[in-house]
């Protein structure tokens, strides 16, 4: 089955010091957050909840975790978010999916998972400026 897969770069905050939560740079810590997921929930849980992703849910994709991954070659942490796809994607259908995986990394499950991290002191968040700052794969 194919799958296909958003990534983008996520900051790293530290609430350890303060309640503000101070930018991450140091690549030592964000190395420790490698692999971390938040998998209680699957972003196509939701994919029925809005007009523009209803056909993709009809469609069948399924799964969708947030993952992130410690990128040695940016010094960075990245996000990652995987469907399972009955078949490759169209354009709009990419750009749809792309869209609501933005909306749960910014607003929906990505925003709760910051929160709960929020008392473990390192809270990864993925805050997207422009969508062109997602990148995306299909695979077969």
């Amino acid at each position: 089955m194919p799958t296909i897969r958003f990534s983008a770069t996520a900051s790293v905050f530290d609430f350890r010091q303060s309640d503000e939560g101070d930018l991450v740079e140091d690549r030592g810590i964000l190395q420790t957050l490698h692999g971390l997921t938040y998998s209680e929930e699957s972003f196509s849980d939701y994919l029925l909840d809005g007009i523009e992703t209803q056909e993709l849910a009809d469609l069948g994709v399924s799964g969708g975790e947030l993952k992130f991954e410690f990128d040695p070659q940016a010094g960075g942490l990245v996000a990652h978010t995987e469907y399972s796809i009955p078949r490759f994607l169209t354009h709009s259908e990419v750009e749809a999916l792309q869209r609501y995986t933005a909306g749960q990394w910014s607003d929906g499950i990505g925003s709760n998972f910051f929160q709960e991290r929020m008392a473990d002191g390192l809270a990864p968040q993925v805050l997207i400026a422009n969508e062109q700052a997602i990148r995306s794969e299909q695979f077969g």
